[in-house]
């Protein structure tokens, strides 16, 4: 995606509302990134090209001021059904195999 700002372009996607997106959750025992604690999940949302959309829920209540609840969503996938849906966008997507495929995916909210 080549806009300068991405998170008008997620937002379109989901029709100006976050609940409108699919909630993965990051629900993996050990955190690959290093964090000690593990992230909030992320959002899910497919634009009219079918480009995948992931902001991560950390991003979304930074930018919004709202606590992200995955039960608010219109669906819930777990990390491992992502992985499983998404394989082969991942394998030509995300740059290190052995990083976090979500947060390699993850836009960058900011306008440059």
């Amino acid at each position: 995606m080549k806009s300068s700002c991405k998170i008008y372009s997620f937002l379109r996607a989901v029709r100006g509302n976050w609940r409108n997106a699919i909630f993965v959750s990051c629900d993996c025992g050990h955190c690959m990134c290093g964090r000690t604690t593990p992230c909030s999940g992320f959002l899910l949302a497919v634009d009219e090209c079918g480009q995948v959309m992931l902001l991560s829920a950390e991003d979304i209540q930074r930018l919004s001021g709202e606590t992200v609840d995955s039960s608010e969503c219109i669906a819930i996938l777990s990390r491992r059904a992502f992985d499983a849906a998404f394989s082969k966008y991942i394998e030509w997507h995300t740059p290190e195999p052995s990083a976090c495929a979500l947060r390699q995916l993850s836009l960058d909210p900011g306008c440059n």
